[in-house]
């Protein structure tokens, strides 16, 4: 089957060295973020949205930061996205 997130992610480079098993990430300008496999939101501000992973968290910082869609494993974030980064 495919899977149009696993294609891009073959053909880009891994942002900033995270771990990118389990689920899929993409910064689309910094403008967008859409990600595939998050098991929940920790953290939502306008400054500041972070959610699990499988085996981490993701912490996106950014200015006048929305969350267009969420979903049971997607999110769709807009705003000025500055920082992504896992623990």
């Amino acid at each position: 089957m495919f899977n149009f997130l696993s294609e891009v992610k073959e053909n880009l480079k891994n942002p900033k060295g995270l771990d990118l098993t389990g689920f899929n990430i993409i910064n689309m300008s910094g403008h967008l973020l859409y990600v595939e496999g998050h098991m929940g939101l920790v953290t939502l501000s306008k400054e500041l949205i972070s959610f699990k992973v499988k085996k981490a968290v993701i912490i996106v910082e950014g200015q006048d930061m929305i969350l267009s869609e969420l979903s049971d494993n997607t999110i769709k974030i807009c705003g000025i996205i500055k920082k992504i980064e896992q623990i």
